[in-house]
């Protein structure tokens, strides 16, 4: 076989519509396909991370949860505003039940916080030391929420184990509501 002019020719069309098939078809669909993968990461990416946003989500409904049984929780253990006399009440029989004498009980000014009421207590108390930590113990387990934020202890030198103590004592309470209020979101 012998190559002429028109074979050679035929052959340079050939290699040149290879070349510009590669150009034309093969490396432009090289490119859309790059680009596309380079979408599909991007989606995938996006994804991954408003998967990580509703975790995250879910997470803190379910925090929000916890902390509205925790609220009912401690509102549970706050009593009424009418009943803090009640409350006051348990605490002079503590103290008469663990031979304390009640020396002097002040209430001062309460402060009304945010879906609760604190009302302060001083008190004077005097006898025995064991009584009056038996006493504190007992305040600790009733089912109110009390706190004592002050407390002074005295020895009283000549008697073995007698002691005076002023404390102040603060308990938690609902705040009253307005009757007229609570009627007018009833309706």
């Amino acid at each position: 076989m012998k190559f002429g002019v028109r074979e050679l020719m035929f052959l340079g069309i050939m290699l040149a519509m290879l070349a510009g098939a590669y150009v034309f078809v093969f490396h432009t669909g090289d490119v859309r396909r790059a680009e596309r993968v380079r979408q599909t990461d991007d989606k995938l990416k996006s994804l991954d991370e408003l998967q990580r946003a509703t975790a995250g989500v879910r997470d803190i409904d379910h925090k929000l949860t916890e902390l509205q049984q925790a609220t009912a929780f401690f509102e549970s253990k706050l009593p009424q505003a009418k009943e803090i006399d009640k409350v006051l009440k348990e605490v002079w029989q503590l103290a008469e039940a663990n031979s304390l004498q009640t020396r002097t009980v002040k209430t001062l000014k309460s402060q009304k916080m945010n879906g609760y009421s604190e009302q302060p207590i001083e008190m004077s108390l005097g006898g025995d030391f064991n009584g009056f930590y038996k006493f504190l113990l007992e305040l600790e387990a009733l089912p109110r929420l009390t706190r004592v934020t002050h407390m002074k202890l005295d020895k009283i030198q000549d008697r073995d184990g007698e002691m005076q103590a002023q404390l102040t004592l603060s308990i938690f309470f609902e705040p009253e509501t307005d009757g007229g209020a609570s009627t007018a979101s009833a309706q």
